[in-house]
This record gives structure tokens, C-alpha cells and sequence, in this order.
């Protein structure tokens, strides 16, 4: 009796499929139901829109942000008033109405969008995709207004290779051979040098005989220059450190990413005692030498800004203190602090960085110049300054890792790293014994960075 009560199999399967069927006609019926568009515009931008049926009621959900003009009752006229997002509805008949998304963005350059997708939320706008420049980044940061979601990032990792050549030279050894000054308004800045040191110093400068109607020509001046620099500029310093009139410092080349920091310091680190709060005495450091910290920033391909820092310090113990019977040294420092912008492979030279040095310098004749009293006759007393100022050329370039797999040049003496000389060919030089040195068969690519 309860067996025939109970549903048969068939019926079962029957009821599931009815079931399903009816679902999908469900859902079927809210996506026709429920269509939805969206139009993108730009602030005082008009579109027109035209339906296939009549439409008997429309409804602007924020008319602040977009107008609607009905020419009849099969076409509209949009108009995007201010940056944000809104709806618009149409009703086209007896069922639900059509559904417009409309999102007004500011007015910008396809130009500077490249690789950018700009969308509207609510009254912000959205920034997504790859910038190709921090330039284009802030082009697009600016247009888009104050109410902007940035979720951007720069395209790459873009390395700037900082060749620096740190210079110090003797003011007062050029003013006891003669100097000669000049001025103009172009990329010189100044010359000053040794008479006759630089023959061709017209040509490293681009012609200097003309800046001051002779009075500066190539036989009186050599080249030291503030200001933009050529790629002659580096002969005429490295003339002036042959001639012993200036000497390098330091010569360092940084790679960074663009944005962060590298620092350099050729020196070393000198020791002071310090107090503590239990009273006793402990040891630090501190750096001291020529220390350099710069932060390259790549606006563009053909623009880089460059926050330099340099620091040059040196040991005094003529001004240095007494700390438990121990001297500790002062620090004589020169430091300065500037940001330049230049187009890669351009040099720019920092100046001014003056030290001054007197010393006293005492001649006598001997045996004479012990008299009292009559000593003062046979001896002499002359004081003397120093002036040395320090340069810095700077020559940014944008740089690339090496491809994988790329066969390195070899290093220099690396072919000779398994050559074992006989005894006879060390002592007289026979090539015969001995193994020679192998003949490397690499290819000669760039070691480490190439541009």
C-alpha cells in the first residue's frame, strides 16, 4: 500500500528535467530584460543615440554629470557635462527599460594615453595600464584632475649608468703661471688656465680666441670649464693633471634604477672615543673621503634629472680636540647639494667647492740666522696660501642588462691564467718551453651593461 503512494522513477526524471527547463527560460527572460550598454565620454563631448523602437519614458540618473535632449521619440542627444559616471533609462515598451552606463573622463590626449585605459567611478577616475615615462605619468596625473585612482605602473626597469669624474685643482699654481678669465652666455662659462698649456684649446672650447676680442686666445688660457662640457673636456683636464696642475680624485661609475639612490665613498673611516651614560668610553667611526650620492630619475628617453650630492672631507689635526689624553682630528668637509636635468650622454661639471691653505714658510742661512737680534738679518719669514677647488664632470647613460646567454669578452690576463712558464723562458725568454698562453675564441660583446 505505501509502495503505491510512492512516485515512480520515470515521473522523477521527468519533474527534474520540467524544472530545469523552466530555470533556464527564467533566466533567459532577465538578460533580455536587463540589457546594458556602456557609452564612454569625454567632458563636452555629444553623442547620438537612436533606438529601433519608440521610446515612451526616459530618466537621467545624474543630470549634473550628463544631459539628455529628446529630438524624438527614436533619437537623443547626449551631452557629458562634468567628470563621473551615471545611468540612463529607456523604456521601449511594457517590459523593463534599456539600461545606459555613461562614464565621462577628462579630455585627454590620445598622445598621452598610449597604453592607458581611463575609466570613470562615481565622480573619480581610474588610471590603469603602463605608463612609457615618468613624464607621461605626470601628464596624465595632471589632466585627469584631483579626483584620480592612479593604479599605474612604469613600463621596465629603466638603469641609468652616473660616470663621474671627481677633479681637484690648484687655483694659486695657475694664477703664478697667469690666468685669463671669460664669460658668455652660451654653454662656456669660464676658462681659466696655464699660458701656452693647450695649443689647441680654440678647438676644445669651440673657439675661444673670439670670446673676448683677443683678449683670451689658445697660446694664454687652457680649459677649465663650469658649465656644459663637450666630449673634449676630459683631454683638456687630463693635460692639466699631466702638467701637475690638477690630479683625479676619484672616478666612479653608479648604475641605479631610475628613482632610487647609489652612493659611493673612497676613503676610509678614523676612530673617536665616546662617552657613554655609565661613563665609559667607547670607540666609533666616522667616514671620511670623497663621498657621492645621486639619484637618477629618467624623464624620457632623451631627459634625465639628476639629484647629485657630492662630499669630499679630509683629516685636520690642527683643529682637532683632546679627548682623554688622545687627539681626535677634525673634519675639514666640502660639500654641495644640486639637481640638473640633461638629455643622456651630456656632461655637466659642478664647481666651486674652494679650499684654502696657509702655511709659513721660514729661510734661513745657517749659523747666521740663530743671532740674537742680529739673526733677523739673515733669515726670512713668507706666508703662503693654497686655493684648490674641487670638479665634478657628471655623464649620465641609460644602460641594459647584457642578453642571456651572451658570450663575454674576456678579462684582461685572463688568457694567461693557465700558462705555467718553464724556468728557461723565465730566465732568458724562450718561447719555446713552457705552454703558451690559449688564444681565446669568444665573442668581444660589452661586459656588464651595454646602452
Amino acid at each position: 500500500m505505501n509502495a503505491s503512494k510512492l512516485p515512480s522513477q520515470q515521473g522523477v526524471s521527468t519533474m527534474k528535467k520540467g524544472f530545469i527547463f523552466s530555470l533556464l527560460i527564467a533566466l533567459a527572460t532577465v538578460a533580455q530584460a536587463s540589457p546594458y550598454k556602456t557609452l564612454r565620454m569625454t567632458t563636452g563631448e555629444q553623442q547620438a543615440l537612436t533606438t529601433q523602437h519608440s521610446v515612451k519614458r526616459s530618466a537621467m540618473g545624474n543630470p549634473a554629470i550628463a544631459s539628455l535632449k529628446v529630438l524624438n521619440s527614436k533619437q537623443f542627444l547626449i551631452t557629458a557635462k562634468q567628470v563621473g559616471s551615471t545611468q540612463l533609462l529607456l523604456w521601449q515598451g511594457s517590459g523593463d527599460p534599456t539600461t545606459f552606463k555613461i562614464d565621462v573622463v577628462p579630455d585627454i590626449a590620445n598622445s598621452s594615453t598610449a597604453g592607458v585605459a581611463i575609466d570613470a567611478s562615481g565622480n573619480n577616475i581610474v588610471l590603469q595600464g603602463r605608463t612609457q615615462s615618468l613624464a607621461q605619468h605626470d601628464q596624465l596625473i595632471s589632466e585627469a584632475g584631483e579626483k584620480v585612482i592612479d593604479n599605474t605602473v612604469q613600463q621596465g626597469a629603466i638603469q641609468v649608468q652616473t660616470d663621474i669624474r671627481i677633479v681637484e685643482y690648484s687655483r694659486s699654481q695657475l694664477k703664478q703661471i697667469g690666468t685669463a678669465l671669460a664669460r658668455t652666455g652660451g654653454d662656456t662659462a669660464f676658462a681659466v688656465g696655464a699660458a701656452g698649456l693647450l695649443p689647441n684649446i680654440s678647438g676644445i672650447i669651440g673657439g675661444i680666441d673670439s670670446l673676448m676680442g683677443g683678449l683670451v686666445t689658445s697660446s694664454n688660457t687652457s680649459s677649465i670649464l663650469i658649465g656644459h662640457a663637450g666630449s673634449n673636456f676630459n683631454a683638456a683636464v687630463n693635460a692639466l693633471q699631466q702638467n701637475g696642475y690638477a690630479y683625479t680624485l676619484a672616478e666612479p661609475s653608479l648604475v641605479s634604477l631610475s628613482g632610487q639612490t647609489a652612493s659611493f665613498l673612497a676613503g676610509g673611516e678614523f676612530p673617536y672615543p665616546v662617552s657613554s651614560n655609565d661613563g665609559q668610553v667607547q670607540i666609533e667611526f666616522k667616514e671620511f673621503g670623497v663621498r657621492l650620492r645621486l639619484t637618477p630619475t629618467v624623464l624620457s628617453e632623451n631627459s634625465i634629472m639628476l639629484k647629485v650630492a657630492p662630499e669630499v672631507s679630509d683629516l685636520d689635526f690642527s683643529s682637532g680636540v683632546q679627548s682623554g689624553g688622545v687627539s681626535v682630528p677634525a673634519l675639514r668637509v666640502r660639500r654641495t647639494d644640486t639637481a640638473i636635468q640633461l638629455a643622456p650622454g651630456e656632461s655637466f661639471i659642478i664647481s666651486g667647492l674652494v679650499t684654502r691653505n696657509t702655511y709659513n714658510n721660514a729661510d734661513k742661512i745657517p749659523g747666521l740666522g740663530d743671532i740674537p737680534i742680529l739673526g733677523a738679518l739673515f733669515r726670512s719669514t713668507r706666508f703662503e696660501q693654497d686655493d684648490k677647488e674641487l670638479v665634478m664632470i657628471v655623464t649620465p647613460h641609460l644602460v641594459k642588462p647584457i642578453a642571456k646567454n651572451t658570450e663575454l669578452r674576456e678579462l684582461p690576463g685572463d688568457i694567461y691564467k693557465d700558462y705555467t712558464p718553464s724556468f728557461t723562458s723565465m730566465l732568458f725568454g724562450n718561447p719555446q718551453k713552457g705552454s703558451k698562453p690559449a688564444v681565446s675564441k669568444k665573442s668581444s660583446a660589452g661586459v656588464g651593461f651595454s646602452n
